[in-house]
């Protein structure tokens, strides 16, 4: 039997069927506009995509707060998810039973297990696109707290200006630049020097998250991925350089910043690991 992961992100939804640890099918579909009907039309052509498949298990992974009994009420950069009942929802689509995880969760985790921190015990997740995701490794298991633990998006970072961490590490930072961040990597690739500089302010910013990061659960390894992660190149190196200067402790310099190994379906394959636990 398979297990069916789907990775909701705000301008797109993966999936990934799983059997075993080994992807046998995936794809993509816009998730714009960003409407519960087009969530759903989308989750009915997942089902009709995997329709010739026998699924044991189905993972969701949503960009929001997500609860103990599963329901969203917060999802700032997906509006459209909270406030109903989308297992319920869900279950009508795939008659098979559903579960619903954070997707930056689900990103560390795939990681953790198939990815860039498969050989670390202690590793942070940070996924960067229309917002900005933690999930936390502690000790090899993944960690919630009373439930939903991690959310660093919403940390003040600029009080004055009220600014929260989203606010300078996600596509929120290139839109207050009024500069599409696909163009500018596009731009840089072709030896834009205005464009390597804006990312390499972006990188500045991601490297005060991450030393933060860092000195608060001193990590071994912080593994990046989202929709900006297509640009690590030009901003790693500023995320590093800044990140080393911030973080308090000699031995937590030592932490490695690894971009993702499994690439935009992380998400869509943590979320189908979950479901299997």
């Amino acid at each position: 039997m398979s297990t069916l992961g789907i990775d909701v992100g705000a301008s797109k939804i993966n999936y990934v069927l799983l059997k075993e640890d080994e992807r046998v099918l995936e794809g993509e579909f816009p998730s714009l506009p960003q409407t519960k009907e087009n969530f759903l039309q989308v989750c009915q052509k997942i089902s009709q995509e995997i329709k010739s498949v026998p699924v044991e298990k189905i993972g969701i992974g949503l960009p929001g707060t997500i609860h103990k009994d599963e329901s969203l009420d917060f999802a700032p950069n997906f509006p459209a998810l909270a406030g109903w009942n989308i297992k319920k929802e869900l279950k009508k689509i795939f008659t098979t039973p559903v579960v619903i995880f954070n997707d930056a969760k689900a990103f560390i985790y795939a990681e953790a297990k198939l990815g860039a921190a498969q050989n670390f015990q202690h590793a942070v997740g940070l996924t960067l696109g229309s917002g900005l995701g933690l999930g936390i490794i502690i000790n090899s298991t993944l960690y919630l707290g009373k439930g939903y633990a991690g959310e660093l998006a919403h940390t003040l970072v600029d009080i004055d200006r009220n600014k929260e961490a989203e606010d300078l590490v996600s596509t929120k930072f290139f839109k207050d630049l009024k500069v599409d961040p696909i163009k500018l990597y596009q731009k840089a690739k072709a030896g834009s020097s205005k464009a390597k500089e804006i990312f390499k302010n972006f990188g500045q910013n991601l490297g005060v998250v991450i030393a933060n990061v860092v000195n608060m659960l001193n990590p071994e390894v912080v593994v990046i991925g989202g929709g900006l992660s297509h640009s690590y190149e030009y901003f790693s190196e500023s995320a590093r350089e800044t990140a080393q200067k911030l973080i308090v402790n000699p031995e937590s310099k030592k932490v490695l910043i690894l971009k993702a190994r499994l690439g935009s379906s992380a998400g869509a394959v943590g979320a189908a690991l979950l479901a299997k636990i």
